[in-house]
């Protein structure tokens, strides 16, 4: 992988994390889409310049993971009430029908 390669997987990364931070999850698919194969492309000697950038790709997908996780849990506790609101609903409707 040459420098230029790394360099631009560093930058989709970011890219992916200003994504996911705004939940913009098609744009964030996209980035992860187009860095992927520079990933896959990565050799198992690198340089030390080489070693510091997917150093920061790694800090970076932490990140990344930790605030989808964030995101998934809030979306399942607003389903989660969500259902339990609806619920109630039908509730209040069942016993007006009596």
């Amino acid at each position: 992988m040459t420098t230029e390669t790394l360099t631009r997987a560093v930058k989709l990364t970011h890219e992916i994390h200003d994504a996911v931070r705004r939940s913009d999850w098609l744009r964030a698919e996209a980035l992860a889409s187009e860095r992927s194969p520079l990933l896959m492309s990565l050799k198992g000697e690198q340089p030390l310049h080489a070693l510091a950038l997917i150093r920061d790709i790694q800090a970076l997908d932490e990140q990344i993971n930790e605030t989808v996780r964030v995101g998934l849990d809030t979306l399942v506790q607003e389903n989660a009430q969500a259902r339990q609101r609806i619920e109630s609903v039908s509730q209040y409707h069942t016993i007006g029908k009596l």
